[in-house]
């Protein structure tokens, strides 16, 4: 597809053209000439919004990498990150399964870790957790001595405005009045900060408070109004219990662990009881219970979950690779400069989509930035080598360095390897993948020689966001999008061109006066002329 060159004024100054007409008298095409004693103007103008474009189409580039970069810290590299590499608990063994009796085990989950969970066995639970309780005297009409229904008024139970108001539940007053009903009564608690929970039960004609906690330490207070109106005679108070379950560690006499919530912390695993078992009984200190309902606990690794996310992460490294590896090997295409505004309306869309492709091609090749960097993940592996994680390491849990070269230092995955690694020794893929005391961590390695070229957190970079963010910024921070080399540099042309405009305005002027003054000096030339011509006759 041929492109004409096109520098006039209307491509230099957008809608604005040249004013006025050809030369009537001199019979001279006035626009076109000024149009080439401009031309030089209107060639800077040309040039200078191909720099503004040239800059913008490397913002992009960088954006696209630096972004991606920045995606991969905050997923993959970060100890927070929702797809992290680098957090111990995706390589822990922390799905933990309860073994024994089926009834036992369909009472029992667990999670978390322990050092002693092969050590540990659950005799059974003898008692849930259940909460305080408080269950008022029966509700009666005051006129009819019938008991009260869910619609009946407070006033009708003898219930006063004065009452009303000074009655509180554990310290708690309420927004009702004698007018409002039991239901009314009911939802106001309910509602309240009073942390319990009340029901009518209209069969018995009573209350009931329960409170919202569960264990020994629960309670439903009364104070003396409240009292007055629901009863005080301590049968109606029911006190809260803990749960008790009885653990046994390595064999021994079972000891009892209790709750207030029914989850017991064993060890650092946590137990949770949704009824009771094993038949526990205790006298003169010794604890009876039924052997067969034992249970006990197995843990192992999320591995399909690891092998998903290290694969998703090396996925995501590879495309960073590729596209740092195309910039730096692509050499830009001769002949494909930015378009202008005119060469744009003579092309369609699809013509000027595909002319940009091609002349943003190479747009990063020789940047020495992005050189660098790809140097870096050439020599990625090596980095991770010496902080102490061997190749042989890496081999033995499905990651390799691509063996070609081509691919800029790409990382090779085998899935397959890498779950048999999970599945057989978890806790040395944990080693190699977040370190240890002696050694840095794959990912660790990775993130750290990625944070001087691109971070979220510049504190960790010597109060650098990373060169490649110094550059061209980074849509992902904010206060970089005017804090850069290439909105700086692109300004400069801005002001350029205004400059430029500005000159090709003066210059236009000035030719339109002296071609103006042209025509006068001739037309007054015709006229003498004529004059002269008629004086014969």
């Amino acid at each position: 597809m041929k492109v004409s060159d096109s520098s006039s004024s209307t491509s230099a100054l957008g809608n604005t053209s040249l004013k006025g007409f050809g030369g009537l008298a001199s019979g001279l095409d006035r626009d076109a000439l000024i149009e080439q004693l401009t031309s030089t103007t209107n060639s800077k103008i040309t040039k200078t919004n191909q720099n503004i474009t040239r800059q913008e189409w490397r913002q992009e580039a960088y954006n696209s990498i630096t972004d991606k970069m920045i995606d991969m810290e905050d997923d993959y590299l970060s100890y927070s990150g929702k797809t992290s590499i680098v957090n111990n608990s995706l390589y822990a063994k922390s799905d933990v399964t309860a073994k024994g009796n089926s009834s036992s085990t369909s009472l029992i989950s667990a999670t978390g870790n322990s050092n002693l969970l092969d050590y540990i066995s659950v005799k059974g639970v003898s008692q849930l957790a259940s909460s305080a309780y408080f269950t008022s005297t029966k509700m009666t009409d005051s006129s009819t001595g019938e008991t009260a229904t869910k619609s009946s008024k407070l006033s009708d139970l003898g219930f006063s405005d004065r009452n009303i108001t000074d009655m509180t539940i554990n310290g708690k007053s309420f927004e009702v009045t004698g007018e409002s009903t039991i239901s009314n009564l009911v939802s106001a608690i309910n509602n309240s900060d009073a942390g319990v929970k009340a029901t009518y039960v209209e069969s018995t004609g009573k209350f009931m408070f329960f409170d919202k906690e569960t264990g020994e330490e629960s309670e439903v207070k009364l104070n003396g109004a409240a009292k007055a109106l629901f009863g005080e005679d301590e049968s109606q108070f029911t006190a809260g219990k803990d749960a008790v379950m009885y653990v046994s560690y390595g064999g021994s006499e079972p000891v009892a662990i209790t709750s207030h919530n029914n989850t017991f912390n064993v060890d650092g695993l946590k137990v949770t009881a949704s009824g009771t078992f094993g038949d526990i009984s205790v006298a003169d200190g010794t604890v009876s219970y039924d052997a067969g309902a034992s249970v006990t606990f197995t843990a192992s690794a999320n591995v399909d979950k690891a092998t998903e996310r290290v694969k998703e992460f090396i996925e995501a490294y590879n495309k960073l690779v590729e596209e740092v590896n195309t910039h730096v090997t692509t050499r830009p295409s001769s002949g494909y400069d930015p378009l202008t505004e005119e060469q744009e309306d003579e092309m369609t869309e699809k013509e000027i989509e595909k002319w940009n492709k091609k002349a943003k091609e190479g747009i990063l090749y020789n940047d020495s930035e992005i050189r660098n960097f790809s140097y870096e993940l050439h020599g990625m592996m090596n980095d991770i080598i010496r902080g102490g994680i061997s190749y042989s390491d890496l081999e033995s849990i499905g990651i390799t360095m691509s063996s070609d070269h081509a691919d800029g230092g790409q990382l090779s995955f085998d899935e397959d390897k890498f779950r048999k690694a999970m599945e057989t020794d978890s806790t040395k893929v944990e080693e190699i993948m977040c370190g240890t005391e002696e050694k840095t961590g794959f990912g660790a390695t990775i993130n750290k020689q990625l944070t001087p070229y691109a971070t979220r957190y510049a504190s960790r970079n010597g109060n650098s966001y990373g060169r490649l963010v110094e550059v061209a910024g980074s849509t992902k921070l904010s206060a970089t999008k005017n804090n850069n080399e290439i909105y700086k540099k692109t300004k400069d042309y801005k002001e350029e061109l205004e400059k430029w405009k500005s000159k090709l305005k003066t210059e236009q002027d000035r030719y339109i006066k002296q071609f103006s003054n042209l025509e006068t000096l001739i037309n007054s030339m015709n006229s003498q002329s004529s004059y002269l011509s008629s004086l014969s006759y």
